[in-house]
């Protein structure tokens, strides 16, 4: 049963916009054929087996998650919502249905439910709590803009060289990612900030940025646009959201751009 149980989860994350960060671990039935119809992407099956079992246990929090996950994947984002709130209601501590609560708080644009419950996601990273780790990636957000589709994902650890707080990633057909946006910190704009901010920078804050990331061909390093700064200080997710989605909708232009050299060739 627990092997079932598996198997549909990690069929069901390759495919899904969302996360399943922890494997739950209450009770739970024997779902072979559940298994079998969340591996074909079935998941109006899942759903219709899910709310019958959690009408018969309500307070099984496996059960309410993945409910959750099949509506989501349904596009019901409010009845996601709605389920994953049951699942943390009776297991405080599943990590990934509170981030499954907060992207589906994004689908529907309930942003002040999405802000307290990133915020309760940020204290557990703070406090250390078990069961959630400070190097993981969280998918927290799904963009749809004129027929394209980015995956918004947040580094507790800001990420790369840039140090990058938020990437907003699209692939290819391939399945590689062909260009991003980032709200990065990188180092080298950091002395403004210092100077402008001194306490806030003693005790770690800093300015941020947005650019984004094409790759123009094969053998070359990505080309570079710089969308603008937030130099008073890291910007929220929305103010963030809102600025790439003017980029992306051609309502705003980068203030500079630069397309580098191709990548040296391998000896």
């Amino acid at each position: 049963m627990r092997r079932s149980i598996l198997c549909a989860v990690i069929a069901l994350s390759l495919s899904a916009p969302f996360l399943y960060a922890q494997q739950p671990t209450t009770q739970s039935p024997d779902t072979d054929p559940l298994a079998a119809a969340m591996q074909k992407g079935d998941f109006a099956a899942a759903r219709s087996f899910f709310a019958k079992y959690v009408e018969e246990n309500p307070k099984d929090a496996e059960a309410w998650f993945y409910l959750g996950g099949a509506d989501l994947n349904l596009e019901r984002p409010a009845d996601a919502a709605k389920d994953f709130q049951q699942s943390v209601t009776f297991k405080p501590d599943s990590w990934s249905a509170h981030n499954n609560l907060s992207l589906a708080y994004a689908e529907t644009e309930d942003w002040s439910a999405f802000d307290k419950e990133r915020a309760v996601i940020k204290a557990a990273r703070d406090k250390g709590e078990p069961g959630i780790s400070l190097d993981d990636h969280d998918l927290i957000d799904v963009l749809h803009v004129n027929g394209q589709v980015y995956q918004v994902w947040y580094f507790y650890k800001p990420y790369g060289h840039f140090h990058a707080r938020y990437v907003f990633l699209h692939f290819g057909s391939d399945g590689n990612a062909d260009r991003w946006f980032q709200c990065e910190s990188d180092d080298a704009d950091q002395y403004f900030f210092q100077q402008k901010h001194p306490k806030e920078a003693k005790v770690g804050e800093r300015s941020y940025s947005l650019d984004s990331y094409k790759v123009e061909k094969p053998g070359q390093y990505p080309s570079q646009a710089l969308h603008g700064f937030y130099m008073d200080g890291e910007p929220t997710y929305e103010t963030v959201r809102a600025d790439v989605l003017k980029a992306l909708r051609s309502e705003t232009k980068p203030a500079a751009s630069m397309t580098p050299p191709s990548k040296p060739a391998a000896k």
